[in-house]
């Protein structure tokens, strides 16, 4: 099994910070929540990060469980690359904008 390198954009990082101070104001149990599976999630990437399916895009995505958030990221090679954590109310793709 091929094990991946994962970085994570200032983007996709500030994405997440968002998310957590949003659910943070409105409870802190909410907010630690979120971090642990948003970092589940990626950490699982250097592992599975071929496992999960791509968007209409083509754009490798991996859905949270308990929260509505969507980890965008790019495969190449043995880098996965985290490019965005996405709410799903957004518009579809609106990280691209950046």
């Amino acid at each position: 099994m091929t094990r991946f390198v994962v970085t994570v954009l200032p983007e996709a990082e500030a994405d997440i910070r968002e998310a957590f101070f949003w659910y943070w104001k409105r409870s802190p149990l909410a907010a630690a929540g979120f971090r642990t599976e948003v970092f589940r999630a990626i950490d699982e990437l250097a592992d599975r990060a071929s496992f999960w399916p791509c968007d209409e895009d083509g754009v490798p995505r991996c859905v949270l469980k308990r929260f509505p958030y969507t980890v965008h990221y790019e495969l190449a090679g043995s880098v996965v690359t985290v490019l965005a954590v996405s709410h799903h109310r957004r518009l579809p793709r609106h990280w691209q904008d950046r």
